[in-house]
Formats: C-alpha cells, structure tokens, sequence
C-alpha cells in the first residue's frame, strides 16, 4: 500500500519537473526580451524591469529544485519499501553485507557468518550512513553496554512509527555514506585559527570597497584608483589564500551529510516519544548545551557561505564588499570553538537512532517468531531457550528448538549423523546470543542466557603464507578461547568437531582432555562431535549432558526432523549419502 501511495505521488512530482523546466526556460528567455524591448526605455525602467524577471527566474529555479528534492526523497522511501519486500522473500542483496567488516581472528563472527553476501548482517542492517553501518557492526560484536529494556521499549514504540522510520531513513542520500565522524573529528583536531588582524580587515575591506566604489561613481576617483585601490585590499587575501583554503575548503564535503543530519534532528524533535531511551536522545540533541538544531542550521549556513567564494569573480567582489575569506574564518572559529564538543555526540546519537531502526524493523518483520531476551546481570548462570530457530532459514522451513542448561550443567555434547541439523542448531545459539546482548530481539519464544561473552571454534583454515597448518591453525584458535577464560571471562563457547587436523586416537584423547580443562576453568558450552565416545564424559562429570540430532533411513530413503532429542545419537548417514551419491562401490 506505501508503493501504491507513492508511485502516484512519484508520478505528479515528475509532471511537476517537466513543468517547471519550461517555467524556469522561459523565465530564463524572459530576462534578454525585456531588456531588448525596453531598451530605449529610461535607465530606471531597464533596469527594475530586468531585475523583476531575474526575480521571477531565480524563483522557479528554487521551486525546480524543492520539486527535484522531493522527487529524490520519495524515490528512496519506494526503493526502501521494494527492498523490504524483497526481504521478506529473504533477497537481502540491497543491503550491505558488511563484508569489510569479515574477521578470522574475532570471538565469533566468522564462525557465525554475521558478515558478508549470506550473512545476518545484511538481513538486519538498514542503516544508510558510514556511522551507522560501524554503530551496528560495533554493537553486533561487543554487544550494547547500557541497559537493554531501554533500548527494547524503544525499539517496541518505534513499531508504532514505521513510516516515520521510514522517513528518517530515507532524508539520508547515497552521498551520506561518504562522510562519517572520523571526517569531522579530523576536522576538528585542525582548529580554525584567525588572527586578531583579521578582526579588523573584516571591517577594513567593506569600508574601503563600497567607499572607493561610491567615489568612483561620483567622479571622486577614476578607473585605475578605482582597481589599485581594491587591488591593494586583495594583497593580504590572496596572500594567504592558500592558507585559507585549506581551512575552509574541508567543510565543503560535509554539505549533504549535515543536510541529511538537519532533516534528522527535526524528524526528532517533531516526533513525541514515550520510551526513557529516545527522550534522553532528544534532551541531548536539543537540551543539555544549546540546541543541535539551531547550531546544525548555522553549520550549514557557513558551508554554504564558504561555497560562494568557489567561484573567482565571485569570491573577488565578497572579499572587496565584505571581507568574505575573513569573516568567514571568523564565523568558522567561533563555531567551532562553541561546539566542537558536541557535534561528534550529536552524528553518534543520529547513528544510535539508525541501530534502532535496525532493531524495530528486524521485530516488524519476525513479529510473530521473535521476542526480547533476558540476559542476566546477577551471578545465575542457568540457560532457558524455548523454540529457538536461524533468522536466516525461512520460516516455512523453520523448525525450532528448545535449549538449556542449569546452573550445575556447563557442556552439551552434541551428536547425530551429518546434515542433521548440528551446525545450524550451533549457530542458531550463537547467532540469538549475539542478537540479545546487541539488544536486539531474537527469533525465540523464550530467551534467557547470563551475561557471557560468546566465542566459537567451527570454521578454522590453514594459512601458507604464515607457514600454519590446519592443526596448528585449530590449536591457535583453541589457545585464544582458553585465554579468555583464564582470563577470567564468562564465557559461552560453540565448538564443532575440534581437532579435525589430527587422527581419529589423537582426536579422541584431545578432545576429552580440552573439554575436562573446559570444566576446570568453570566455562559454559556446547560441542557437537562424530566422535561417540566423548559422550561417555557425561558418565564422569554431572556438568556434561548428552543431546543429539537424528536421521531416519528407510530404504532408499532418509529423512531428518531437525529436533534435538535427549541421549546419545545412535544412527550414522555418511555410507548412505556416499552411496545415495555413486560415490562408493555398489558390488
């Protein structure tokens, strides 16, 4: 219905365009008609007549770009609908999948597949800035450090504003994404410096110029006073004109993104919210210090200012007339000066309010599988999940299932045949853990997990060119986890299939051993494995507990319900696929 709407309000916009390009010519044709035929008219009648049409041109040339504006506005809000769309049919390929952000040596997000084309960044991400999209990422990997019931109460009224979301999104153009807080705070760190003299040469140059200007033409001074006179005012300008450049020419580029960030902060201020969350927001954009709005607005002012002087002729009048280069470093100082404190704050909240919409929109579309996790703050340690499922398998295909572990229990050790379902039951925890302490809500029915830092051992690789082997490049991985938690972290560690690098004896003995220091260091975990005879750890220490995954062969046929079951696996597949696939010898 929102695509409906706007493909007809799309539809007028551009008769709109095409209609005031005609204006905006024939007002333009206007302009050298009226002067030829009043030329032999008095002075005063040519020259009010050509300035009334050059009034009425420079009019429908602003009218043109507002209608260009909103045409390119409601451009984006259709694109953020179809995308969404898309999404729903899990086509997240309009989003960016964060793949800069793929790391092999983090705690967790290469095993989980969080970044890159199939992965459950671009499925969540609707952020359109570069502060946005490192906001998300950052979250995502270090999880949210304030509470999270602010956050999910506000991320649970934003539901009741989602064409207002949709708004906010789409007041950012493509060239936001150019500009981001590192540029600013750069910026920043050159400080603006105008001298004392320049105090006063902002004053000299429009006295001396209009002054000189009206003696020209009362016949006070003739042509040549006239231009050494301005030319002796453009000395110390083009003097340090270089100087000036580089002061004053940076700012240029923040031009859309303050735009953007104007249209932001008045989408805020406009909106009444109810949840603590967004009220502290809006009390630190437009309360604590001045108003971000106002200051933004004086901003984009002085960028636009500065942009004048671009043009050579015209930046010769401003600086004769007006002292243009040094008042204009003036203005910019003293800015800076007033709120360079602030504007860093300001961009960041803007990228916490596109976090959020993150949040809201995974909710909007996952409404009826998803809920807000509890992650404990206390010393309990116990792991309640019900009906636990992968955001990324469709839901018609999705099977859910239940997970836990008491406060006594610390490893599940996990078997059953291949493509049982095992990794995608070890990533539907890690991926949901992940999402709870971002603060986003998680595809389950019930969600409560202690506060442990996530870390993983599924995907590991060899590297040549530092001489590692698959084995040495696992024992690595291992070491960096065992550190954490010697540490003293509170940790959740995935494991699948450890030691594949080494023979089935070493495996076997490895893995018992490593799972036992596990214990000691007081860890919480789960590990899936082939090896059927870790499972009989579970008999020695009450910590352990036995779950498995199943596969049902009948005939030629086998079959899997992806639901985790008590006990020990008991049925193996890996002849059978070899077989069902003529990879081994039916004789």
């Amino acid at each position: 219905s929102q695509i409906e709407k706007l493909v007809q309000i799309i539809s007028k916009l551009e008769n709109k365009a095409r209609q005031w390009i005609l204006l905006r010519l024939f007002a333009f044709l206007l302009i050298p008609a009226t002067i030829y035929l009043l030329f032999e008219s008095a002075p005063l009648v040519v020259i009010s007549a050509s300035i009334a049409t050059l009034m009425i041109f420079l009019f429908f040339v602003r009218k043109s770009a507002e209608n260009k504006d909103a045409l390119a506005f409601h451009r984006r809000l259709e694109k953020i609908n179809r995308d969404e769309l898309l999404a729903l049919q899990y086509d997240f390929t309009a989003f960016d999948n964060g793949d800069d952000f793929i790391n092999q040596k983090h705690a967790f997000s290469y095993d989980m597949d969080v970044f890159g084309p199939k992965g459950i960044f671009p499925m969540i991400n609707r952020t359109q800035s570069k502060d946005g999209q490192n906001k998300l990422k950052d979250v995502l990997l270090s999880g949210r450090k304030e509470p999270l019931e602010n956050f999910h109460q506000a991320t649970e009224e934003l539901i009741q504003h989602v064409e207002w979301t949709q708004t906010f999104r789409a007041s950012m153009s493509d060239a936001y994404q150019k500009i981001g807080q590192k540029d600013y705070a750069k910026w920043l760190e050159k400080n603006i410096q105008a001298p004392k003299w320049m105090q006063i040469m902002q004053w000299i140059n429009p006295i001396v110029g209009w002054t000189s200007f009206i003696a020209y033409q009362l016949n006070f001074l003739n042509g040549t006073q006239l231009l050494f006179t301005w030319f002796l005012l453009l000395i110390p300008v083009l003097y340090h004109v270089k100087r000036t450049n580089l002061q004053l020419n940076p700012i240029i580029d923040f031009q859309q993104q303050v735009d953007a960030a104007l249209q932001q902060m008045t989408l805020l201020k406009q909106q009444d919210f109810q949840a603590d969350l967004l009220k502290t927001y809006k009390n630190q954009l437009f309360e604590e210090r001045g108003n971000g709005l106002n200051a933004l607005f004086q901003f984009q002012k002085l960028i636009k200012k500065i942009a004048y002087r671009h043009n050579i002729l015209v930046g010769v009048l401003l600086n004769i007339f007006f002292g243009w280069d040094y008042r204009m470093q003036i203005q910019l100082q003293a800015w800076q000066k007033q709120f360079q404190n602030d504007l860093i704050k300001w961009l960041d909240i803007l990228s916490e309010m596109e976090v959020l919409i993150c949040a809201m929109n995974f909710r909007y579309n996952n409404y009826a599988q998803c809920t807000y996790p509890k992650i404990y703050s206390d010393e309990s340690n116990s792991i309640q999940i019900e009906k636990l499922g992968h955001p990324l398998v469709p839901i018609h295909k999705l099977v859910s299932n239940n997970y836990s572990l008491t406060e006594n229990q610390h490893f599940t050790i996990l078997t059953g045949p291949n493509m049982a379902g095992k990794s995608t039951f070890l990533r539907s925890i890690g991926v949901n853990l992940m999402l709870a302490k971002a603060g986003f809500p998680v595809l389950a029915k019930t969600f409560h997990f202690p506060n442990y830092q996530l870390y993983t051992s599924m995907r590991t690789t060899d590297d040549l060119a530092d001489e590692s082997s698959y084995f040495h490049a696992e024992l690595v991985r291992l070491r960096f986890i065992v550190n954490a938690a010697e540490r003293g972290e509170k940790v959740f560690i995935i494991l699948d299939e450890i030691l594949k690098g080494t023979n089935s004896k070493d495996k076997e003995e490895g893995s018992a051993k490593f799972l036992e220091k596990l214990l000691n260091l007081h860890c919480k975990g789960i590990i899936a494995t082939h090896d059927l005879s870790l499972t009989k750890l579970a008999d020695k220490h009450n910590a352990l507990i036995n779950r498995y995954f199943d596969t049902k062969i009948e005939g030629d046929e086998i079959s899997f319900d992806y639901k985790i079951k008590d006990g020990i696996a008991q049925n193996m597949n890996a002849s059978f696929l070899l077989q069902k696939m003529g990879l081994t010898n039916t004789n």
